[in-house]
């Protein structure tokens, strides 16, 4: 279902790409069969100048220039819950948002700069960001470990390492907001908070000058 109504540019952009994807290929060329095959599942999201399509057990993300990324392989494939945005600096970045049999909500993003050199052109592999769980948390570690986050009473704090080069130097606290603690997502090292807002949303939060800052939502549906 998409959110918000989409550019047609960039609407025009996915669809042409879709037509050049295996599985749809096939099916389109196939001939007819005696026995109609089960559907293929799929899936549309939109938001702002980016665009998520789940075919099958995969989801591929898009701008007006065609695929940015795509999730691919046994324990990144599963369902297409949401497709978000959040600030890096600048820049828009989207995140998807999946739902795996075995390891529950999982978030993709593509490759962050460090890990693009020499693949700048890569336009497939994602980066694993992060977990959203089903439940709100006590405490949540962030996957590369420089950066973890706590409840404590109403609030959740999220702290940063010192020293990224050295764990042992110990953590310093980034920022702290009310809420629940349900999710730790990382870009380029820098960490965005996931938690339970009043209002019944999922609410992402990032480090700004003046403490936590809201950086965008996460729809469930």
């Amino acid at each position: 279902m998409m959110k918000k109504r989409t550019p047609r540019l960039l609407a025009a952009a996915v669809f042409a790409a879709v037509l050049t994807l295996p599985a749809v290929a096939n099916a389109a060329s196939a001939e007819p069969a005696a026995v109609a095959a089960p559907a293929l599942k799929t899936k549309f999201e939109a938001e702002g100048a980016f665009a998520a399509l789940q075919i099958g057990e995969q989801v591929h993300v898009y701008n007006k220039d065609g695929q940015l990324f795509k999730t691919k392989g046994p324990w990144r494939e599963g369902d297409l819950k949401d497709l978000f945005i959040l600030p890096y600096g600048p820049e828009q970045i989207p995140f998807v948002l999946i739902q795996h049999d075995k390891y529950g909500y999982m978030v993709f993003s593509d490759l962050w700069p460090k890990f693009a050199k020499g693949k700048e052109k890569d336009t497939e592999e994602a980066y694993y960001s992060g977990r959203i769980f089903y439940k709100a948390q006590t405490r949540i570690d962030g996957k590369t470990r420089h950066h973890y986050a706590i409840q404590k009473g109403d609030e959740v704090i999220t702290y940063i390492a010192n020293d990224f080069d050295n764990l042992k130097k110990g953590y310093h606290e980034g920022y702290r907001v009310k809420g629940k603690l349900r999710g730790l997502v990382l870009y380029d090292c820098c960490p965005y908070t996931v938690v339970d807002s009043a209002d019944g949303k999922l609410s992402v939060y990032h480090a700004g000058e003046k403490g936590a800052t809201l950086s965008g939502h996460i729809d469930l549906k």
